[in-house]
């Protein structure tokens, strides 16, 4: 069960090696800080750096919570487990899933990548591919998306690192797949050849890359703009085309 503590922003790595220190490391299973890789610009290029989903929070993955609140009374930082009223209780099963659906398994958001059509956002890669509803805005400037997601009992505002890789409108989006289509034969007997049979790029083919079953994301090469982009699938998006 995942418990969470709460700190000051910008002390969660701090605070967290300090519970670490008086606490038995048989009393939990692991303590991690929620991450998501962000792009951030600097000496002319965009670099890779992990920020904290929630400025100010620490998760520990425990069965007993007890051991775990009399260590954090030697922490030197204010620190409080959060509870459901009167009641130390750790975060939901559903609210757990989401965020497991969401991270890798070192607890990462890894940045995502789409397109912006008209005023809606179509992500075609990374963990949030499946939560455009949860997307209120795109920062194309600062490479983020704004979003509300189920966790604390509420809907919680974080930023995740997406990419805007163009905009365009309805109309243009439209004149993309119908282009693509036309030239389905020139793809000729590709035995890794695949058809997009759900979703916005229905009856557009790709080139089928790669998967991870166990997260059921399959990854095609479609020509979208005239370039070779990575779109992830789920099984039932997809056929083979053998």
């Amino acid at each position: 069960m995942w418990y969470v503590v709460h700190t000051m922003a910008g002390l969660e790595q701090k605070c967290m090696q300090q519970c670490q220190r008086y606490v038995d490391q048989a009393d939990y299973s692991e303590m991690f800080i929620p991450l998501y890789m962000a792009k951030k610009h600097f000496r002319k290029e965009w670099h890779d750096v992990e920020q904290p989903l929630f400025p100010g929070y620490f998760f520990i993955d425990t069965k007993d919570i007890q051991p775990i609140q009399l260590g954090l009374k030697h922490l030197y930082q204010y620190t409080k487990v959060l509870q459901n009223g009167e009641i130390v209780s750790p975060i939901t099963k559903e609210e757990q899933n989401y965020l497991e659906k969401m991270m890798d398994r070192q607890h990462i958001v890894q940045y995502s990548e789409g397109f912006l059509i008209g005023d809606e956002v179509l992500v075609t890669s990374g963990p949030i591919r499946n939560c455009k509803g949860w997307i209120k805005s795109v920062d194309r400037h600062r490479r983020v998306a704004k979003m509300e997601i189920p966790i604390f009992g509420r809907r919680t505002p974080v930023e995740i690192g997406f990419g805007a890789i163009v905009r365009v409108s309805k109309q243009e989006f439209k004149e993309m797949i119908a282009d693509n289509i036309a030239q389905q034969e020139q793809l000729g007997d590709d035995q890794n050849r695949v058809e997009v049979v759900k979703g916005v790029f229905k009856d557009m083919t790709g080139h089928f890359l790669y998967a991870d079953t166990e997260r059921d994301e399959w990854t095609v090469e479609l020509k979208l703009f005239n370039n070779m982009t990575k779109v992830m699938f789920r099984r039932d998006e997809i056929k083979m085309l053998l």
